[in-house]
């Protein structure tokens, strides 16, 4: 186009100079040197002008200032530039967004969700992780707890309304201590019960025996049945009802029901003993080094749980008989 557009300038050039200077060939041929001189400024200046047009059209084709007001400057500066309105001497300020730009505060905008799941994300890592640490070190501590042994049988506690039939709660001094440190085993010195129902016949004549010749309630903490279950007298919280016996305020006393001077008693009752012991401690009753004795009464026959005590001095924490 541009090749055409040269061609038909040049053409109406000459066309024009030569209309210009047809009636004066003659002078021309006189002053040929003077002539083609006017000539080739003039060809000169036609072909610029070609050129610069030429170089603006292909500007304005490819320039974006058609499209949008405001175009970014050249310049090192990050400042935007923009077109002055035809006839204001003060440029119009635009705040139209401009095309594929992303404003600062569109990206804080767009990136606050995925902050906000990552401090999330990481809080519930921080609280997993100090769960798990406390988890352990509670894990830890329990197995620094010493044992008195392992306890393959269970525990089974006949708790006291199983056998108080009155509704008014059994009155008994409380222990001042939560955790006990000393604990008595003696023999009831009685005929011994082989299940539930003579166990708990037999805790419920301990009560009245008591009750009538003292006007106190059982004096036992617990008693150990032959059925291999524990029968809650005083229970953990209570102080024993033995005068004779020292310790009120930091030991429970566990009655084994029968006689077990000559005899031993059974097996499950033994490991009923361990049973309680252990789920004292478990239950925070009972202090973990706790000390074991047996009880010795002048007043009753030199063999007087003598077996009962043979068994049990085999045991870790047996300190010894009590003389009263």
């Amino acid at each position: 186009m541009l090749i055409l557009l040269n061609s038909q300038l040049v053409l109406t050039v000459e066309r024009h100079f030569g209309q210009k200077f047809c009636y004066s060939e003659e002078s021309l041929a006189e002053d040929t040197s003077r002539l083609e001189l006017s000539l080739d400024q003039c060809y000169d200046r036609c072909y610029n002008f070609i050129l610069s047009v030429a170089a603006r059209t292909g500007a304005v084709c490819s320039s974006k200032r058609l499209r949008s007001p405001i175009f970014r400057s050249n310049s090192q500066t990050s400042e935007y530039d923009v077109e002055a309105a035809a006839g204001e001497r003060t440029p119009l300020l635009f705040t139209a967004k401009i095309s594929g730009v992303e404003s600062v505060d569109e990206r804080r905008h767009r990136q606050l969700p995925s902050a906000h799941a990552t401090a999330l994300f990481g809080i519930l890592a921080l609280i997993l992780f100090l769960l798990v640490g406390i988890i352990i070190a509670v894990y830890l501590l329990l197995l620094q707890v010493p044992r008195p042994w392992p306890v393959s049988h269970p525990f089974y506690l006949v708790e006291r309304q199983m056998w108080w039939p009155y509704s008014e709660p059994l009155q008994a001094s409380p222990l001042n201590k939560s955790s006990v440190l000393n604990v008595i085993l003696l023999h009831t010195r009685s005929e011994p019960c082989q299940d539930q129902s003579s166990c708990t016949q037999f805790v419920k004549q301990v009560q009245n025996d008591t009750w009538t010749r003292t006007g106190a309630h059982i004096p036992y903490n617990f008693l150990i049945g032959g059925d291999g279950k524990t029968y809650e007298g005083r229970g953990w919280k209570a102080q024993h009802g033995f005068p004779d016996l020292p310790g009120r305020n930091d030991t429970i006393v566990v009655g084994i029901i029968g006689t077990y001077s000559d005899r031993h008693s059974d097996a499950v009752m033994y490991a009923e003993v361990k049973a309680l012991l252990t789920e004292s401690i478990r239950r925070f009753y009972l202090l973990p080094g706790y000390k074991l004795y047996g009880v010795v009464n002048g007043s009753q026959p030199e063999n007087d749980g003598k077996a009962l005590y043979a068994e049990l001095q085999h045991l870790k924490h047996w300190r010894g008989l009590i003389n009263v």
